[in-house]
């Protein structure tokens, strides 16, 4: 008896990388790139996500899904630079990649939880209420991720991998509502979708802000050094609230997500013709690469 077809996944995820796009799912993930002289390239990677007792538990598993998926893009955003600056690829090495994640990791981390807690350190200090003060923290720390995204969205680079990010989340949208995979369908789809990074960002900001109002106020040291120590469970409990919310988005909880909608008209754009070609190129390729499985 012929065995019946796998199974293919009910929802998938991406991202877009320089002149391209990336869709992953649970058995890999494919990358389309738009060379210098119009042809497409394409990689895939076979990449099984691994089960385990970590995957099925709460918390956790968003913590280890975050990891794949950094390692994932990181190898995607650097091949897609080489191929579409007309580069002949080369594999990074393991110590690299992990030495490049763990610097976007620091800066992020810098830029997003340390720096608003340091400069609000003074104003806690004049605030006898420490839930307020940990809401100044929060209000200071959503600022600088929506001065940071408009900042680097007036940069020509930037805006086409933001018309390639919402080229992305078009064709995902079209894969999940059963539609053709074809241009004509990703024209009736919105740029935003609700799993994606950027929401991720804002959750991960105000999933934090809640958590710190709970330790209420610290020297500046032992601050700076638990936000740092909470940042697994902050990604933890993020990961969990996105999946709630993608599970829920056609209910009343969407109105809670609708900040996050909002946010990605900072980190997408109207993608053009070409570029939603190559989000359908990948997407088809990520069908195979799941069909050869």
């Amino acid at each position: 008896m012929a065995s019946e077809p796998p199974a293919l996944p009910a929802t998938l995820g991406g991202q877009a990388v320089v002149e391209g796009v990336m869709i992953r799912g649970p058995k890999g993930a494919a990358v389309c790139v738009r060379k210098p002289d119009g042809e497409l390239a394409y990689r895939t990677d076979r990449t099984e996500i691994a089960s385990g007792a970590l995957r099925r538990i709460p918390v956790l598993r968003g913590v280890a899904m975050l990891g794949d998926t950094m390692s994932q893009g990181m190898r995607a955003m650097i091949w897609s630079a080489q191929i579409a600056a007309g580069i002949e690829p080369d594999e990074p090495d393991k110590n690299s990649l992990r030495a490049t994640m763990a610097l976007s990791i620091g800066a992020v981390s810098a830029l997003f939880m340390l720096a608003p807690a340091a400069a609000t350190r003074r104003i806690e200090g004049r605030i006898k209420n420490p839930r307020l003060a940990a809401i100044v923290e929060g209000v200071a720390r959503v600022g600088m991720l929506v001065g940071y995204l408009r900042a680097i969205g007036r940069m020509p680079q930037a805006q086409r991998l933001f018309g390639y990010h919402g080229a992305e989340h078009r064709a995902i949208q079209a894969y999940e509502a059963g539609e053709p995979l074809e241009i004509e369908s990703l024209h009736h789809f919105s740029n935003a979708h609700v799993r994606c990074g950027t929401s991720f960002l804002l959750t991960t900001t105000l999933v934090s802000s809640l958590l710190y109002a709970t330790l209420g106020p610290q020297p500046l040291g032992r601050r700076l050094l638990l936000r740092l120590a909470l940042l697994p469970l902050v990604a933890g409990l993020s990961y969990e609230a996105i999946r709630l919310g993608s599970a829920a988005q056609n209910g009343p909880l969407r109105v809670l997500f609708g900040p996050n909608m909002a946010l990605q008209s900072l980190t997408t754009r109207d993608p053009d013709e070409p570029q939603m070609e190559v989000a359908l190129a990948a997407l088809r390729a990520a069908i195979v690469l799941h069909q050869q499985a």
